[in-house]
């Protein structure tokens, strides 16, 4: 699991990649050294996505990106984890692509 966390960090503006879980906290992060994941905000955009699904019609969210100065994409792996990067002035499109072909991965690791 570092290694595919460690791959995503070596994308074009990405500086931190971390997983969490609504149970656990934090599974696994690679980033910058002395630089923790910001957890409790990746924490609330979840129980966000999960109320708006919950809420409206528009159902249940599977990806968030944020675009700008500080850039975060947001991916469920699971019903429990999520997959957080983030970064500065990055490219989205390489970041999603690089989780589309790791999510299977991923999700068998988190079982």
């Amino acid at each position: 699991m570092q290694r595919i966390l460690a791959g995503f960090t070596t994308l074009p503006g990405a500086n931190q990649a971390y997983i969490i879980s609504k149970k656990n906290g934090l599974l696994a992060s690679v980033g910058h050294k002395g630089k923790s994941p910001n957890v409790e905000y990746a924490g609330k955009i979840v129980q966000a996505m999960e109320r708006l699904g919950k809420d409206t019609s528009i159902g249940r969210g599977l990806e968030l990106w944020h675009e700008g100065k500080n850039m975060l994409l947001l991916t469920r792996l699971s019903e429990d984890a999520s997959l957080i990067i983030s970064g500065k002035n990055g490219r989205l499109a390489r970041w999603r692509h690089a989780v589309e072909c790791d999510v299977d991965m991923l999700n068998s690791l988190i079982r």
